[in-house]
Parts: structure tokens; sequence; C-alpha cells
């Protein structure tokens, strides 16, 4: 076979380092960059070994007492992985070590220096650095040339070092610490300047590929804030965002594995599909920085800001001490004093007995009935007398929903009925909060604001919210999809908004807000929303329920699967995983955790 001339070997490398620079613009990681880098290295002087170490500086405003390190980040020995069938990496990688100018990359890492050394066993040791053996010894390896470069970024800094060991005669032979000297020759200038000319260029690739690690750790961590300040402004709601992901998570992985049935065609494939979706999980609820504390916390039917009850009380206080004040004062009078006293008891019995009713009734319940609303109705009905400006000391906003203009100045003292729907209890919806229509979405949205009526609070027939502050609620996951199709995801995160805002969608097309069909929810949207159904159903911490047990929980979500709202595969895949109890024993208060017939589900299945 024709030797070829010094031309068509410089030809030849030109093309592959042209090779090499499209191949490294395409790693996608840092790890994948660093080999793919060196096995190039290694290729191109046919080089026995090699390593990369990476220059690592902690952050002062972290660790300020710590120093730069280096990371040896990769290796590569052909005749180690030979000899151990690939053991090398398992021995050395992932140490970590003070950058130290005693050694031959650290001196390369901090003067910038290219060591070219033809036997590093042969060192002058007058020289500042020095061979260390040891690795040697362990591996029983011989190492004789050696090139180490370090790596330049665009700025000038160093950021690793490239380190080949044993330039050999012939690729295909291994080496051996009696036959070493035999079978490796020192690195040429033509080497060390090509091997330059990549560590430059893999320096450049480095630099990126943190740069985009960063961003993406950044956005992580920004992400990772926003959940949390959603769960630290309520007391009760903290873990939320924070719970869903995870059983999401566990229940993706799950559906991941799964070979036949009709999850079978469900995969997520590679890690940015699991970050895409693992965002969108921890951004679900992202919307309810617009949705006020108290709607979030209500836990009794008047509450706002605080609860009214107390107000309530206060006007029955003033019954009471005018039924009393009328007692004393027929008794001034001369009337009969046991006739007085039998009706000031008779009054007492019936105000106490009233306000036991109202305040009940503020608690919320399963059910509130027409009878109930009515005698709310007949308890309204009784008067108090106010002597007091009731229009100072308020907000302009308040005072004008109070004293539109216009309107006549009270006489004092008025007659108040002691539970009220007034004019200035209804908060009006601006056309500017009406849902923006470009959106899609499918929801009725009621005429006001806000009502903050007595009687209409306390008429709530189930729960604790009014028809406005439900639709509040709800309005957050109307909140999470503008704010999330409005950031600019790039390519591998257009699915974010898709997964946070699917969750309360229902397979019978009557979810919100888009009212999405069977058809038109993915496999993660459908695992969104039974991870958030049962995060709220097992939550202990909700000022408006107590903590149900495992099997109540379970017992639920069959009912949301038998009325067509949930997945019922991904149900049974529940169960029959045993995540309800993995999620449950890592989550749930002891006492909650019960025996679950997962049987009876499965058989309806």
């Amino acid at each position: 076979m024709a030797t070829k001339s010094a031309e068509q070997l410089v030809d030849q490398t030109l093309v592959e380092v042209l090779d090499i620079a499209t191949a490294l613009s395409s790693a996608s990681d840092l790890r994948t960059l660093l080999h793919l880098i060196l096995s190039k290295c290694r290729q191109l002087t046919n080089s026995d070994a090699g390593s990369i170490f990476l220059v690592e500086r902690p952050d002062p405003r972290q660790q300020p007492e710590a120093s730069d390190q280096l990371w040896f980040a990769v290796s590569q020995n052909a005749t180690i992985e030979a000899r151990s069938g690939g053991a090398m990496e398992a021995q050395v990688l992932d140490i970590r070590f003070p950058l130290s100018p005693e050694r031959l990359v650290g001196w390369s890492a901090l003067s910038g220096e290219v060591l070219n050394i033809p036997d590093v066993y042969q060192l002058d040791p007058g020289l500042p650095y020095r061979f260390d053996r040891g690795m040697d010894q362990k591996l029983d390896y011989r190492a004789v040339s050696m090139l180490t470069v370090p790596m330049r970024s665009t700025n000038g800094e160093i950021v690793g070092v490239v380190q080949l060991i044993n330039r050999k005669h012939d690729a295909a032979t291994l080496i051996t610490p009696e036959t070493a000297h035999g079978q490796t020759r020192p690195f040429d200038a033509f080497d060390q300047t090509l091997i330059e000319a990549l560590a430059s260029q893999a320096a450049v690739c480095v630099e990126r590929t943190r740069l985009l690690q960063s961003q993406e750790q950044l956005i992580d961590a920004i992400i990772a804030l926003l959940a949390g300040a959603i769960d630290a402004k309520s007391p009760y709601t903290g873990g939320h965002c924070e719970r869903v992901p995870e059983l999401a998570l566990l229940l993706a992985e799950a559906a991941n594995g799964v070979q036949q049935g009709p999850l079978a065609d469900f995969h997520l494939e590679g890690e940015e599909a699991w970050r895409e979706f693992r965002i969108g999980a921890w951004l679900h609820d992202c919307g309810k920085v617009t949705t006020p504390e108290y709607v979030v916390d209500k836990a009794t039917k008047l509450e706002t800001n605080y609860n009214r009850i107390h107000e309530v009380r206060t006007r029955f206080e003033v019954l009471l001490r005018d039924a009393r004040i009328a007692q004393l004062e027929g008794q001034l009078a001369g009337g009969d004093a046991t006739a007085l006293q039998q009706s000031y008891d008779a009054t007492v019995a019936a105000l106490q007995e009233e306000f036991h009713f109202v305040a009940e009734s503020n608690e919320g319940g399963e059910f509130f009935g027409p009878e109930q609303v009515e005698r709310l109705q007949q308890i309204a009905q009784r008067s108090w007398q106010r002597h007091f400006d009731d229009s100072l000391g308020l907000s302009w906003e308040e005072r004008a929903r109070r004293c539109p203009a216009g309107t006549e100045p009270e006489v004092l003292p008025v007659s108040e009925p002691l539970l009220a729907d007034k004019a200035w209890h209804v908060i009006p919806r601006s056309p500017q909060l009406l849902p923006d229509p470009r959106y899609g979405f499918q929801m009725e949205v009621p005429e006001h604001l806000y009502n903050l009526g007595e009687l209409h609070n306390l008429a709530i027939s189930r729960g604790t919210l009014t028809a406005e502050e439900r639709y509040k609620i709800n309005d957050h996951i109307v909140q999470t999809i503008v704010m999330l199709e409005n950031l600019p995801f790039p390519r591998n995160l257009s699915r974010v908004a898709e997964y946070a805002g699917t969750h309360h969608e229902t397979l019978d097309g009557k979810g919100y807000p888009r009212r999405l069909t069977a058809a038109e929810l993915s496999v993660p949207s459908r695992i969104m929303a039974i991870a958030d159904i049962f995060e709220a159903l097992t939550a202990a911490d909700r000022p408006y329920k107590k903590g149900k047990p495992l099997s109540s929980c379970i017992d639920i979500l069959a009912g949301f699967r038998d009325r067509n709202h949930i997945d019922p595969d991904l149900f049974e895949l529940l169960l029959r995983s045993g995540l309800y109890r993995t999620y449950a024993e890592r989550y749930l208060r002891p006492e909650q955790i019960n025996e679950v017939d997962i049987e009876k589900y499965l058989q309806k299945i």
C-alpha cells in the first residue's frame, strides 16, 4: 500500500477537523461533549489515553472560603478499557482536587503553558511541576509521552485542560509497562499545533454548554421559586405546587414503562421531554399569584379578609342590650316586672337560638337547602339602630361604592336589617377583566366580580364559595394559560403551557377553561388531572375540609372515573402500581393511611 504524502495527511486532517467542528456543535450535554472532544483528540494524534479536566470556580457569595478546583471530568484509555472491560471510568471519574501548580494539569491551567513531555518519568526535578505516578501504579500502566494543553475560551479564560498520553506508532497496540517505550513516541510539533487548535474550539463549546446548563438551572430555580411563592401565599395550600409534580412524575414514569394496552404507545423520550413535563407540572398553578388569598383560604361563608360573623354577632349583642334596656325602662315606668322579665328572657332565648343558626350556616357544609335560606331571611327581618356614619374611615373606592354621586346624606339614627344584601356589597366586573376571546376559553363568567352580600353568602348551597368566588378560583387556570402562552419558550419546551393548563379539563368535554374533549387531551395532560385531584383529596392542610382517609380518597377518585372525568387506564395504573400508597406514605398523615380494597375498583374497568 502506498504511503500517504505529508500533503495528503494534512488534507485528511483538515477534513477530520472540519468534521469534528460539526460534531462538537451538535453535542447536547457537557459529558457527551467532553467525551467527543477527547476521543477526537486521541484519534487525530493516535494517543492511547487521555483525560479532560475542567476548572471549577465556586461562587464567592455562596462559598466565600472555597478555592478553585480541577474536576477530573472524562478519561479514556484504550489499553485499560481492553484489559478491564471499560472499568477505567468507574475508577477515576468525578474526582476533584485543588487547582495547584504542582500537578502538570494544574500548572497548565494556571500558567496557560502547553507541556509537551517526551517521558514524564524523566522530568527535571528542578521544574515547578511534577508527574504523579500514583495513577500508573493504581492502574498497572506506564505513561511515557504526554501532551497537556490548556483550553482557553474566547475571553482568554482557561476553562480546562486536555491531556493526551502515549502517542503510539500503531493504533492497535496495547501499552504494557515493560514495552511502553518501544510502543510510543513523543508528540511532535504538528500534534501540538493541532491539539491547541482543537482545545480552543473545545473551550468555546464547553463555555457554550456550561452557559446553556446555567440557563437551564436558572430557569428551573425560578420555576421552583415561583411555585414555592404560590405555596407560601397560603399556610393551608403550602406544598401543593410541590406535591402535584411529585405524583405526576411518579405516574408518568409508570405509564412510560407500560408495554401493552392503551398506554403502551405513550413515551416521553429523552431528558428534554421529561424536563418539559416537569416544568409544566411545577407551573400548573402559577396563575394563582393573581388569586386573592381570602378566596383561596375561604373557610366560612362570611369570610373576606376577616370572618364577618364577628360583625353579625355584634349586632346580636346590640339587640340583646336593647332588649335589656327596654326591660329596665319598662320597670322604671311602672310596668309589670314579672311580665317584663319573661319578655326579656324570651328575647334572649330567641336571639341566642337565631345567632346559633346563623353561625352554623356560616360554617358551610354539604348542602344548605331552601328551608334554611327561608329561615335566614326571617332572621334578617329583625332590625337594629345604627347611630354612627358608616361612610367614615373608608378607602375612596369603598366610599364610592357606598355613597355614589347624588346620594342623599343619611339622617341618623337609621334602622338596619340584621342581615342584608346591600347595593355596595356588589363589586362590578370591569370589561378589562373579561377573558380574552383569542384563547378560546369556554367558561361562564358571572356578571359581578364579587358579591359580598351577607344573605347572598350565607345562602350558599354547598361549601363556602359564591359563584363569583368559585369563578375567581377557577380563573387561576385561565391566568396560567395566558401567562405561559405569552412566554417565549424554546421549541423543546413548547408544550409546557399545555401540560400546565389542562389539569381541570375532563374526558367528557365539560371541564374548564376550554372544555376540551378526550381526543384533545394528551396522556401527560390526563396524568396532571389525576395528580391534581388526588393531591387535593388527600391534603390535610385545607381550612375548609379535614384530611380524608386514603380509602375515601380512592373512592371519590373512582367516582371521577365513573363520571368520565379522568382517564380510567391511568386510574387503574395508579392502583395496580401501588403509587397511591407510595404517595400516601410519603405525604399523608399516619392516621389517614388505611387499607384500600383496589379490586372493587378494578372490576369496574
